[in-house]
């Protein structure tokens, strides 16, 4: 289950409650928060819709001349690159109607432009979703040195204003034989995290490593890697 947010000009409602409702079709169990159907009369709409955007998995933008000049969407835009920034991870999709023209919020993001198949671009519109969402990734050269001894390296490639973001890294070796080895911690600094988290290692055999990313700010686990090395 997911929790989705859908941003859109009211003039593109009609859009907008389609891939709400297909979102539902493809699984019921999905929370997905269009304004005109799930804010109730009386709510502070405002704190309602930064609540939404700060716990949603994903924000679908529906991208067209008429959200371009929308300032709601444009406040919505504001409040989920802030969560974003803090997450870490990525959330905004982007759904562009007669390609209308791209605006620097959106212009580092994939745009999926519509056509005239609306079930064809859902599905493609789901692929995006399913899609490795985190802004950090994991980097690693492993060479075999010999029948039995691996080198390598492991380091954290991400946009500058989320490398500084990171508070510490910690990562171990499975071993599968001896799965409870202890975590290697390394501290961040906000201005040379790439630098510092690049660890060297020499291990014997085959072995998998478990790497783990926290934030700066707060308690959330920016996200687990898992890479597996066999011969």
């Amino acid at each position: 289950m997911a929790n989705f947010f859908i941003s859109y000009s009211r003039k593109d409602a009609a859009i907008a409650d389609n891939i709400r409702n297909h979102i539902y079709k493809l699984d019921a169990g999905h929370d997905v928060f269009l304004d005109i159907k799930s804010i109730h009369v009386g709510a502070n709409w405002k704190a309602e819709l930064q609540r939404k955007i700060k716990a949603c998995d994903f924000f679908i933008l529906i991208h067209s001349n008429n959200s371009i000049n929308s300032p709601y969407v444009k406040e919505e835009l504001k409040w989920i690159s802030e969560s974003e920034l803090k997450s870490g991870m990525r959330k905004l999709i982007v759904y562009r109607l007669n390609y209308a023209e791209i605006i620097p919020e959106i212009a580092s993001y994939q745009i999926l432009d519509s056509t005239d198949n609306f079930t064809i671009d859902f599905f493609r519109l789901m692929q995006g979703v399913l899609a490795e969402n985190s802004f950090y990734n994991v980097e690693y050269e492993i060479m075999l040195e010999d029948e039995y001894w691996y080198k390598g390296k492991i380091w954290i490639e991400a946009p500058g204003q989320f490398l500084e973001k990171i508070q510490m890294a910690e990562y171990r070796f499975d071993y599968g034989w001896q799965p409870d080895v202890s975590l290697i911690t390394v501290n961040g600094t906000k201005s040379n995290i790439k630098k510092k988290f690049a660890v060297q290692f020499e291990t014997k055999y085959h072995f998998t490593i478990f790497v783990m990313l926290y934030l700066w700010n707060t308690k959330e686990l920016a996200f687990i890697k898992k890479i597996h090395i066999s011969h």
